[in-house]
């Protein structure tokens, strides 16, 4: 039997039908709660709506809408389901997704102490963290307000439509802040045992199971994923509190805030990586059970399922990347999937409090009015540059039916992308630049490798349009010795142009992405490593989850990591830098390596006063990859 075939027998378990209650859901897939910003003051929106239709398009068994805030005075990003003016919207997400054959459930929530703004509340006075405020240690009568918030809750989302609910009991938000034998200090009888430290969540979930006759899913740790926290015999034991309370089922997961990593999991981080979790519950307790986690590869969800760790599997970032997961794995169409390569862009905006978008597919955020459509005229396109901007214009391009070709000066695809997974925290990103070059070729863009691009080059070619995507250039300042035998960019590491090993000592100048991605590299290879960064810390500009897990484990593994140092000069042995103070020090290098920033390439002279030209991405201002996607995505949209 091949290989696709076999894959194709495994999950086929993910499409059986699964009960949720009452409920029989068409498949075992069910989108996760995810946070989209979509809303506008607490109300659902055309783009709301249009964002959830269409992944209901694509397939999923069941869907939980992101999480809505059940009180009142509780402030907050997130949609509101408190009052009845908050309805109409809601009702429209349900009308909206009720043509998919799927059914649809809202996430009932209360933050507590987890809030940016507004009131922070909790069942003691603990703050989160030294930077937030002390929170008001909710009074027994306030607990009693609150748990009347989430039945009242329950009835609106009854009202509008939904077919199931399920309750924000994890996280570190309000429920799983009660279980917390870390944050709990409370001496009554919310507070102590676990038995009375679940007493809310069981007191909301009996509130709630006796206001509407809807399945109740729960939302649970298996562990905090912290010193003291919750840890997974009690998860067990409270997930078995909450079943006889009335639940239908359990969704298991981990992590807080402060424990983000667990959470939202970073590509660093193995896929399954809570799967154990899940187990434990689904062996304690007799209602089904959701797994989640990074479970995006179809064979491991369905594994989870084959072995009866979990009934159901919950996909949040993967079906941001790709609506269609579901239909795609069904019909066997694997390799059409675009990855989440867990990069975790769309968190890291809207924790901001911005729009949710994605690094590999343009559409999030904008589906409403995306479109693409034919070109009424087509033409001939030359890309000039593969990376992710160029990359985008090009499959865009192609599929609106333009003659396209694609331009790039090394021997592979990928541009930077090919770089930048090469650091062992983001191979992820190579799984991205390579499905990007498989569907170039399935589409039958023209693909030229090894190819520098000159005027010459154009004239010769004769497109309509030329797009320039052709990245960054490294900056280089004037440091003396910058320009000697042993100073190197940081991407010649990273490709091993250079020869580094175990006594190697390498001073790497900047503490970027590139810099910090080096330092990892360089110092598993078991080189001596050392980051001079001028700012107060490293890694900015990466996303914030993956730049807490990145700096950890670089310090862990023995990187010295110097702030507020300025590199004033380099010898072929030594590198000097300045502190603050003005104190001169030495560090020995026998590589220096350079991320100090970059510059945009621009035209690169390729500007030709007869053909239209557009600069993309890095080459016209130097960003993240989320701006370089949807800037390839428009331009390519506007041809």
């Amino acid at each position: 039997m091949s290989g696709a075939r076999a894959a194709g027998l495994a999950v086929s378990v993910l499409f059986s039908p699964a009960r949720l209650g009452s409920l029989t859901l068409k498949n075992r897939l069910v989108m996760a709660p995810m946070g989209t910003c979509l809303d506008n003051g607490g109300h659902i929106t055309d783009d709301t709506v249009a964002y959830y239709e269409r992944r209901a398009r694509g397939g999923v068994g069941a869907i939980t809408v992101e999480g809505c805030l059940v009180s009142a005075d509780t402030v907050g990003p997130e949609p509101r389901i408190s009052g009845p003016e908050y309805l109409p919207g809601l009702r429209r997400v349900v009308d909206a997704l009720r043509p998919h054959d799927v059914t649809v459930g809202v996430q009932l929530m209360h933050p507590g102490r987890q809030v940016v703004d507004g009131p922070s509340v909790a069942p003691s006075p603990v703050p989160l963290n030294s930077f937030s405020p002390v929170p008001h240690e909710l009074t027994v009568p306030e607990i009693e307000v609150i748990v009347a918030d989430y039945a009242r809750a329950a009835v609106f989302a009854c009202e509008a439509g939904f077919d199931f609910l399920e309750v924000h009991g994890a996280h570190g938000y309000l429920p799983s802040n009660f279980l917390s034998p870390q944050h709990n200090h409370r001496t009554d009888g919310y507070g102590g045992c676990l038995q009375n430290r679940a007493r809310f969540a069981v007191e909301v979930a009996r509130a709630i199971v006796a206001a509407v006759d809807l399945p109740l899913v729960w939302r649970l740790n298996g562990t905090d994923a912290e010193p003291g926290g919750l840890m997974i015999d009690d998860a067990v034991a409270v997930a078995r509190m909450l079943a006889d309370a009335g639940v239908a089922s359990i969704s298991v997961t981990s992590g807080t805030w402060l424990t983000l990593q667990e959470t939202l999991a970073p590509m660093s981080v193995p896929r399954g990586h809570m799967r154990e979790l899940a187990a434990a519950v689904r062996e304690a307790v007799d209602v089904p059970v959701m797994a989640v986690g990074r479970l995006d590869d179809p064979v491991l969800a369905a594994e989870l399922v084959e072995n009866g760790e979990a009934d159901l599997i919950l996909l949040g970032r993967g079906l941001i990347a790709e609506p269609d997961w579901p239909v795609l794995v069904r019909t066997g169409r694997v390799d059409e999937i675009r990855p989440c390569i867990a990069c975790n862009a769309c968190v890291d905006l809207v924790g901001r409090g911005e729009r949710a978008r994605c690094s590999v597919n343009p559409e999030v955020g904008r589906e409403l009015t995306w479109s693409v459509t034919p070109a009424a005229h087509p033409r001939r396109v030359l890309v000039v540059g593969s990376g992710p901007a160029g990359l985008e214009t090009a499959r865009i391009a192609r599929l609106r039916g333009h003659d396209v070709s694609i331009w790039e000066r090394d021997p592979a695809l990928g541009g930077k992308l090919e770089v930048a997974g090469l650091a062992p925290s983001k191979h992820e990103v190579l799984r991205f630049k390579d499905f990007q070059a498989a569907r170039l070729a399935a589409l039958g863009v023209e693909v030229h490798t090894s190819s520098p691009v000159s005027a010459a080059t154009i004239r010769a070619e004769r497109p309509d349009v030329v797009v320039i995507a052709t990245g960054a250039d490294p900056l280089v300042p004037p440091i003396p010795g910058i320009d000697g035998p042993t100073v190197h960019d940081a991407q010649a590491l990273l490709r091993g142009e250079v020869p580094v090993g175990p006594g190697t000592r390498l001073v790497v100048v900047g503490g970027s992405a590139t810099g910090c991605e080096t330092a990892e590299l360089v110092r598993a290879q078991g080189a001596e490593v050392a980051i001079v960064e001028m700012r107060g810390s490293i890694g900015r500009g990466i996303e914030a989850i993956t730049r807490r897990q990145l700096v950890r484990a670089l310090k862990r593994d023995g990187v010295e990591v110097l702030t507020r140092a300025t590199v004033v000069s380099i010898s072929p042995e030594t590198v000097t830098w300045e502190d603050p103070d003005g104190a001169r020090h030495e560090l020995p290098a026998d590589v220096v390596a350079l991320a100090i920033g970059w510059r945009p390439t621009g035209t690169a002279d390729l500007a030709l006063d007869d053909i239209e030209v557009h600069v993309l991405g890095d080459a016209d201002t130097p960003a993240d990859f989320v701006r370089a996607i949807n800037s390839g995505a428009d331009a390519a949209l506007t041809l």
